[in-house]
């Protein structure tokens, strides 16, 4: 490989979509990179949710010219522009050079799949040449923006999008399908309209619990779960909904009155759901160590994939099987996808032969707080001014919750410490400050940031959590110490911290904390508004501030304290960077749309159409008249016939349709 720059791109790029908001990818993700030599650097990560504001940023990018445009203005940072980069990896209208594909090497797989597994088997690649490594790409399902149909015709469904893989100190990659939980979590998603997290939340938050056997509903054995197993599921969703009062002591065990009796229900479904996680997990590992005769105390977990999110389960598995560490990036979910794409594709063209640390979480946008007052946008609303003190701090977070700014956002989508709220975990009030700031249930857990060190002192169990992703259970005798990160079921999901973080400024406070409290824990929950992605720039924090009646921040060594929050006339979300739609006004979009979608077909209809692009490369309105018409006829019967719509089994219904995608 040729040195110097390289893009991966986790990336949309379609008219129709950008017009209606219908991409298929979601979580979309740039990432820069340099190689020098054998060395692989990440120079910068762009997650778009950020820079948009739109949650789980699913906007395509209009055209490819509007898409060099703004690639172009974030690489400006360094100077350089996509002239300058050797090869752009993910998005095959940027690229026509397919050869960083991982189907030349491992044919069975999507690169959906494997994009996933380099995020975690190449994070580290000194552990993955002289370790033992077990690792899982468990997502809810591929993209199909490559994988759908390539050049031999070869569809998605003819590869696994999930894989296990035995890799024995970097010699050989041993892949293997398996079974996603993740699947059963998004069914439990489209049941509820209950986002996976908050669902995981409930299962242990209410002490309701459904006298269910497991093993009843097992084996989940398919490597794509289809409509029988969803079935599964679903019946005991309906049976659990039709429990009252009259079933307690018989069918569960009670009402947790602290719940209404609907999330009752779910947190006992959830029970369930998680359960079952645990046993397809457990099926996975105990094939792979009977295949491969592996002694799990000498091998790495390395885990990816949004089930990767699922932090009891991440701790479950390190528990019981022991593994002498866990590997994960901190953007596990799709939002690493741009992260996974840049690794699997240096593993291609170089079999491994790189070498690439991914140091920690920070690399993301940074900005400049002089500059930033320089502008005086939000001159009228600051008292003061004063350089960081560690001591003041902590005085500051004993009085009130406190917002936290510094240095470079992390990656993926939980806050590290970058992008944060911080309080004293030694109060209640803390948790329901945070949770009424955040418009979020009185029962949702606050997360713990912990001094390394002193982990084993509070938890049962010893292990690193740099990235938030894993749930230990506390100490019996210190949960009354830090009840605003306990959990209901004693656990908290904790993030490590030591003196090598980045996060120097906060790395003094936890430590002055710990002198002044002999609590080595703090509260750390993301500094976002419901339903808006964490913040970016420092002008969003003070909006945030402000309209929340947040006193203090604390941003880059200085703390700004705020003033005259009643006058503050914005009381919106600040509108974020980067406007990636293409119409100039209403009037505009409407003749767009009447260019682009001539036959007038449905949000809906559009939506699946762009969701599964069936018809690799060409947009709907180059169809004529009667292909339209036949794919508005498809998609309508699908839609009635499963009206959840679940991806892959509308895929699969769509492709058993017999639309004869290659005569096109």
């Amino acid at each position: 490989m040729k040195d110097g720059f390289y893009v991966s791109a986790y990336i949309n790029i379609s008219k129709l979509g950008n017009l209606y908001q219908a991409g298929h990818r979601h979580d979309e993700s740039i990432a820069l990179w340099e190689k020098k030599g054998r060395s692989v650097s990440l120079i910068h990560y762009w997650e778009l949710e950020r820079l948009t504001g739109i949650k789980q940023q699913r906007l395509p990018f209009f055209n490819v010219k509007q898409c060099k445009d703004i690639i172009n203005e974030l690489l400006s940072e360094y100077d350089i522009t996509l002239d300058d980069v050797v090869e752009i990896w993910g998005e095959p209208e940027l690229q026509e050079d397919d050869s960083y594909l991982p189907k030349y090497l491992f044919p069975e797989y999507t690169l959906h799949g494997f994009a996933h597994l380099a995020s975690c088997l190449c994070m580290d690649m000194d552990i993955f040449r002289d370790e033992n490594i077990l690792a899982f790409a468990v997502d809810g399902g591929s993209d199909n923006t490559i994988d759908a149909y390539d050049r031999e015709g070869t569809s998605e469904y003819d590869r696994h999008f999930y894989m296990g893989c035995y890799s024995e100190a970097g010699k050989k990659l041993n892949l293997f399908p398996v079974v996603s939980p993740a699947e059963i979590w998004g069914w439990a998603l489209m049941r509820y309209n209950i986002r996976e997290g908050t669902l995981m939340a409930l299962a242990s938050a209410s002490e309701s619990k459904a006298y269910y056997n497991i093993e009843d509903l097992l084996p989940f054995d398919e490597f794509k779960m289809g409509t029988n197993s969803r079935k599964k599921i679903f019946s005991i969703m309906d049976e659990i909904d039709t429990y009252t009062k009259d079933d307690i002591g018989k069918k569960f065990n009670y009402f947790d009155e602290r719940f209404s009796e609907k999330e009752n229900r779910i947190s006992m479904a959830m029970k369930i759901v998680q359960q079952i996680s645990y046993k397809i997990m457990d099926n996975s590992i105990e094939e792979a160590i009977e295949k491969f005769g592996l002694s799990t105390e000498d091998t790495y977990l390395a885990m990816s994939g949004g089930f990767a999110l699922n932090c009891p389960c991440n701790t479950y598995l390190m528990n019981k099987y022991h593994f002498k560490g866990f590997i994960a990036p901190p953007c596990v979910s799709d939002s690493g996808m741009a992260l996974g794409i840049g690794l699997s594709s240096f593993y291609v063209r170089t079999s491994g032969d790189f070498d690439f640390k991914l140091e920690h979480a920070y690399y993301g946008d940074s900005y400049k707080v002089k500059e930033f007052l320089d502008k005086q946008e939000f001159s009228n609303f600051i008292e003061s001014v004063e350089e960081f003190d560690a001591v003041k701090v902590v005085e500051d977070m004993q009085e009130d919750i406190v917002l936290w700014y510094e240095g470079s956002s992390e990656v993926g989508p939980r806050a590290l410490g970058a992008r944060s709220l911080i309080g004293d975990p030694r109060h209640t009030r803390t948790k329901d400050r945070l949770n009424e700031v955040k418009k979020r249930q009185w029962w949702r857990p606050v997360a713990p940031i912990v001094l390394k060190e002193k982990v084993g002192e509070w938890f049962y169990n010893d292990y690193e959590s740099p990235f938030m992703l894993q749930a230990l259970e506390l100490l019996e005798d210190k949960r009354q110490i830090v009840p605003a990160i306990v959990h209901e079921d004693g656990t908290s999901r904790l993030q490590t911290i030591d003196r090598s973080t980045p996060q120097t400024y906060l790395y003094k406070v936890m430590k002055e904390f710990e002198r002044v409290s002999g609590v080595p824990i703090i509260c750390n929950t993301s500094l976002n508004d419901k339903g808006e992605p964490i913040i970016n720039r420092i002008e969003e924090a003070c909006n945030f501030a402000l309209r929340k009646n947040i006193r203090v921040g604390y941003f880059n060594g200085y703390r700004i304290l705020f003033k005259n929050h009643e006058q503050y006339k914005n009381q919106e979300v600040l509108e974020r960077k980067l406007q990636m739609e293409i119409w100039k006004d209403e009037f505009h979009k409407q003749e767009l749309i009447k260019k682009y979608n001539p036959y007038n077909l449905s949000q809906k209809e559009i939506y699946v159409y762009t969701f599964t692009n069936l018809y690799k490369g060409i947009e709907l309105f180059d169809l004529d008249y009667e292909k339209q018409k036949e794919i508005a006829k498809q998609v309508k019967e699908l839609l009635k016939k499963d009206p959840l719509f679940n991806k892959q089994i509308l895929l699969i219904r769509i492709m058993n349709a017999n639309i004869n995608t290659k005569k096109l």
